[in-house]
């Protein structure tokens, strides 16, 4: 499904517009860029983990090893993500950098998201990292729900987790905090959708089915959701409300988008956008440039004689964007790739 290579890249360009552009500007200013990308990658991951996981517990029912699932499950994950988040942090220390300094240890720990909860706001470079301690602390549990849940009951077990999502949201926002979402309960319905959706497939259930059937009404749907979100009709519920079904509505959409994707695209335009070259190469070093699309230098005050001021800035933001690929291209090539290649002794 080389395909969702494509839809990670969408995922974190709208997260590199929402922090590269003011709120006021045009491309901030309707959408909800920054929150549609984090989403986006959360249901993507909870639709790939759960896969691995649902085959790990084919494979347990059968061989009984357990140990082994968790094992492997975790040293794949950990070759993935920690090697070059942790080089940076060096880095960063090394730079003797004002914010990590003063937040070293969350950080350290995959707690950035409790350190911006406790403040009750975002700020500096770091702010992104909240999304990447949210997906760790899902890693930890979600192996030993999928793995030792009895299969029938899965399904009732990812619903408990989006209505608990849900709820937890309504109940812990604030007109003083509006943070919650970003403690892992507040993104679980994120997962959840996303390993309810490739239990389905997966298991051919009777819904499933019955959902396939109507995929294309379905389709039509989420876009219709990731449009009425955005309205100043739902913006006017209570904030409360509001942050309960807001996530949830986009995750949703997000789970008919990425189940469409997952299978053989037919429509040649959608095919030809998913598939292109220069997307997918995105998405594959997606991990690199969310973790350093925020320390790029601000070239904001940077004189571009003979460039149209109106124009100046989408110049130098393209610029600002060829620079984080090549310094995701270098860290993918020379650091993530060869660290990886020690997957092969810990296959599934």
């Amino acid at each position: 499904m080389s395909q969702l290579d494509s839809l990670r890249a969408i995922a974190v360009i709208l997260v590199i517009i929402s922090h590269w552009f003011s709120g006021e500007h045009f491309f901030n200013r309707y959408t909800a860029n920054g929150t549609l990308g984090v989403t986006l990658f959360f249901v993507l991951s909870g639709f790939l983990i759960t896969g691995i996981l649902l085959k790990s517990k084919s494979h347990i029912e059968k061989s009984g090893n357990v140990a082994k699932a968790f094992m492997t499950f975790y040293i794949r994950r950990s070759l993935r993500i920690f090697p070059v988040y942790y080089l940076l942090l060096i880095v960063l220390v090394f730079l003797n950098s004002s914010a990590i300094r003063e937040s070293f240890w969350w950080h350290f720990f995959y707690g950035s998201n409790f350190f911006f909860w406790l403040k009750g706001e975002f700020g500096g470079h770091l702010s992104h990292f909240w999304s990447l301690a949210v997906e760790e602390q899902f890693y930890l549990v979600w192996p030993a729900v999928i793995i030792f849940v009895n299969r029938k009951y899965l399904p009732l077990a990812l619903v408990l987790g989006i209505v608990g999502a849900i709820l937890f949201r309504y109940f812990i926002t604030t007109p003083q905090n509006e943070l919650g979402r970003i403690l892992m309960p507040g993104s679980l319905d994120s997962f959840c959708l996303g390993g309810l959706l490739v239990y389905g497939k997966q298991s051919g259930a009777f819904l499933y089915q019955r959902y396939l059937k109507k995929r294309k009404l379905f389709l039509t749907g989420s876009f219709l959701l990731l449009f009425l979100v955005h309205t100043v009709y739902f913006k006017s519920l209570s904030l409360q409300l509001h942050t309960a079904l807001f996530y949830f509505f986009i995750s949703v959409s997000f789970a008919g988008i990425i189940d469409r994707v997952a299978d053989t695209i037919y429509t040649p335009v959608i095919a030809w956008i998913l598939n292109n070259r220069a997307l997918l190469y995105i998405g594959k070093i997606s991990y690199g440039i969310y973790l350093f699309h925020n320390f790029i230098p601000y070239f904001y005050g940077m004189d571009l004689p003979g460039i149209p001021a109106s124009l100046s800035l989408y110049t130098v933001q393209v610029l600002r964007f060829l620079l984080l690929v090549g310094i995701s291209s270098l860290s993918w090539f020379l650091f993530e790739k060869p660290v990886l290649q020690l997957k092969k002794r810990f296959e599934y």
